[in-house]
């Protein structure tokens, strides 16, 4: 009877142990996470490509847990020289915009190459030898002169080549392999400038053969999930590419679209259950945990549904949504961010020449929705306005090419129809301001916004039309916008980041601040609503030198706001603002300058520029102008001149593809056709409207510099533009009316 007990004891003893075992014991792998090897940092890199974030929305518990415990937002993919899908992985790696020139993939040293082993062949194409180990990119050095050909510098690799010379290592593991083709991209993000990665496995031995997966292979989980606790025991950067996922996508074309369906889920759904089962291995209290999607899915392409999600977990990640100082919006990164984080986590200083910025977590989530509901909904309205921009801004520039023709033609035939115009010029100038505050009342639908927008801008002219005089209507106009703008941008531009005029986070030009096409507006509006503001008191009022402060209060305001980095941030908008308003206030005619006074001015400007380069130099976070300022710092002004080409050349690019240029093109050829004929007419309304004749000639200065000093010039001068000929215009019909 004892012996019997004793047998049932140790029995449940035996069995208690074995349901005590956690599953990775199970399995036969050793718990890595209490491993006495495990006090390196860890940063793991799980790459799930070719996905959007609306693909997260099933059935995915560990996808769900790392988003409600970490940081997690969309991520613009963009590259240095389009929408390219291996290109990201090499921007990732390097920190700031790359290009691969079609090249991609890494080879184990032993793996065959051109029929003969990769690291022979490497060894061939470089002079570079390297160990049995190594992962080698043979393409390295085709990658590398294609960089040398941007207009700016990019070093491929710096990120592996930072960690290689601080002694951390990196691994890469996975692959999207397919029939004969090698799908190794993940390489180029961990690669050092050579083309070589310390070690890890990307060949076909981590694929299993599946009847039911695309290609009739899909990835080993279990020898992946064995490699990824070999490599974990020794810290350092992991890079694990669960290529599944990419396999499903290639099935867009190929399988119908149930079958496509559910391929990608299935994918997601063995991502998921492998990234539950590493997680049990990771302590985000000190390792650092990334889910990156180097790309969109080919539909998500198609539909122009570009930004990606990105999750990540680590210590001092504070739960809620992801930003950086590159975007500076809660909810969105950029791929340039991803190597100065891992980075930061090892206490690496990022070189200037990474032009991204550590990712954090914002603390922040939203009270009513999900994480990831948040942010499939914010994608909504990105992708929404970033399709529909062309549709709201090609009609609008039409109606403007057509007005001003439509006035000369007028003007010159049928001068007793120009009073006709008058509501269509309003229109015109009223709609930027209608779409600054489109976001506040239309839906992500194109008619909602069509229709909104003809509400706004039909509100805007009947007010304006109240005032029976047009130099009134003029600086209502004028200072309306100018004040929606400099208030918006107050307040960190809420309406300027989802306005068809504002910038856009899928192109990636810019994230925040002032973009250049309301700083063309708000330097317009303000420099005519101003000088027209004291034509119209300058009658009534002695007070000139309550009218030059005034004036000049305005002005140094507006120029604080453009240029400041916690506000516009937009140095092409300084220089511009700077010259229209100097310009303007040394115009104006109704203030008399002692010869020493302009001096002063000048002085005083001065001293205001080296306070705000002071103030930018200095900024936190870091901006567009503090990257560059620091840039020159460590490199001379190589930088500068690298930014000076990129200008030019996108200028004049945008010159022959923007319709803007016509726009301008227009304008300009109205107001030269105004000064012969009808003839004297603009002499008598530059007479009668000296103040206001000071403003053209300062917007005139600021349409040039702008111009010049943007890389988005053409934009700037055309929508600066508006605020010179349209109320010019006004003004003729109303002299000739008169005359």
């Amino acid at each position: 009877m004892k012996k019997g007990l004793l047998l049932l004891l140790l029995a449940m003893i035996f069995i208690s142990l074995v349901f005590q075992t956690s599953p990775k014991r199970a399995f036969g792998a050793e718990n890595i996470r209490e491993s006495p090897e495990r006090n390196k940092k860890l940063a793991v890199m799980v790459i799930l490509d070719r996905i959007n974030i609306e693909d997260l929305a099933g059935d995915y518990p560990h996808i769900r847990r790392l988003m409600q415990n970490g940081a997690s937002a969309l991520m613009n993919v963009s590259t240095a020289v389009r929408m390219d899908h291996v290109s990201s992985y090499l921007t990732i790696g390097a920190g700031t915009r790359a290009y691969t020139g079609g090249s991609d993939g890494a080879f184990g040293f032993n793996e065959e190459y051109d029929g003969r082993k990769a690291g022979e062949v490497f060894a061939n194409y470089t002079g570079i030898k390297p160990m049995v180990q190594n992962l080698v990119v043979p393409n390295m050095p085709k990658i590398i002169e294609e960089n040398s050909k941007l207009d700016h510098e990019t070093v491929p690799g710096l990120l592996g080549e930072m960690l290689k010379n601080h002694g951390i290592p990196v691994a890469v593991l996975g692959n999207a392999d397919f029939l004969d083709e090698k799908k190794r991209p993940a390489a180029l993000i961990a690669m050092d400038c050579q083309g070589i990665i310390a070690s890890g496995d990307v060949s076909r031995d981590l694929l299993v053969n599946d009847d039911e997966s695309p290609f009739f292979v899909k990835t080993d989980y279990e020898k992946l999930y064995r490699k990824f606790t070999e490599h974990a025991r020794s810290g350092g950067l992991i890079i694990i590419h669960l290529g599944d996922t990419v396999r499903a996508n290639e099935y867009l074309n190929l399988a119908n679209p149930q079958q496509y369906d559910a391929y990608r889920k299935r994918g997601l759904k063995d991502a998921d259950a492998f990234l539950g089962r590493m997680m049990q291995d990771i302590n985000t209290a000190r390792d650092l945990l990334m889910v990156v999607t180097p790309f969109p899915s080919t539909y998500g392409y198609r539909q122009r549904n570009l930004l990606t999600p990105f999750i990540m977990a680590g210590p001092g990640i504070k739960p809620g949504f992801a930003l950086s100082a590159t975007t500076r919006r809660p909810g969105l990164v950029a791929n340039i961010d991803i190597a100065p984080t891992v980075l930061e986590y090892f206490d690496i200083q990022a070189p200037v020449i990474m032009l991204g910025h550590p990712i954090s977590g914002s603390g922040n989530g939203n009270a009513t929705l999900s994480s990831l509901a948040y942010l499939i909904r914010m994608n909504r309205g990105i992708v929404a306005t970033y399709v529909q921009r062309a549709y709201l801004i090609k009609p609008y520039v039409a109606m403007q090419i057509i007005v001003s023709i439509g006035f000369l033609l007028l003007i010159f035939f049928r001068k007793n129809l120009l009073k006709t115009l008058r509501p269509l010029i309003m229109a015109n100038m009223a709609v930027p301001l209608s779409l600054l505050l489109l976001p506040l009342v239309a839906s992500d639908k194109l008619f909602s916004k069509y229709l909104w927008v003809f509400l706004l801008t039909a509100g805007i002219v009947l007010i304006s039309l109240i005032f029976k005089e047009t130099l009134k209507a003029i600086i209502f106009i004028c200072l309306a916008t100018s004040s929606a703008i400099l208030l918006d941008l107050s307040i960190n531009a809420p309406l300027m980041k989802l306005s068809i005029l504002g910038y856009d986070p899928i192109g990636g030009a810019r994230y925040y601040g002032l973009g250049n096409e309301y700083m063309g507006v708000l330097i317009g509006s303000i420099t005519t609503g101003v000088t027209a503001l004291v034509d119209e008191l300058g009658t009534q009022s002695r007070k000139k030198a309550g009218l030059f402060l005034l004036c000049a209060s305005v002005f140094t305001a507006a120029i604080y706001l453009i240029f400041s980095p916690r506000y516009g941030c937009n140095v092409g908008g300084f220089i511009s603002a700077f010259g229209t308003f100097t310009v303007t206030l040394l115009m104006l005619p109704s203030i008399r300058f002692k010869s020493w006074q302009p001096g002063l001015i000048a002085v005083a400007m001065v001293l205001f520029i080296v306070i705000l380069l002071a103030d930018s130099g200095s900024a936190n976070p870091p901006s567009h102008i503090s990257q560059t300022m620091a840039s020159v710092k460590a490199r001379g002004m190589t930088p500068f001149w690298d930014i000076v080409i990129r200008k030019l050349s996108m200028n004049l690019k945008l010159f022959k593809y923007t319709p803007w240029t016509r726009a301008l093109l227009t304008s300009i050829g109205v107001i030269a056709a105004l000064f012969y004929r009808p003839s004297h007419i603009l002499k008598n309304i530059f007479q009668k409207y000296r103040n206001l004749y000071g403003g053209f000639a300062g917007g005139g200065i600021g349409c040039s510099l702008a111009l010049i000093f943007n890389d988005s010039g053409i934009v700037a001068s055309a929508t600066m533009m508006i605020y010179i000929a349209l109320p010019l215009l006004l003004l003729v019909i109303d002299e000739m009316q008169q005359s």
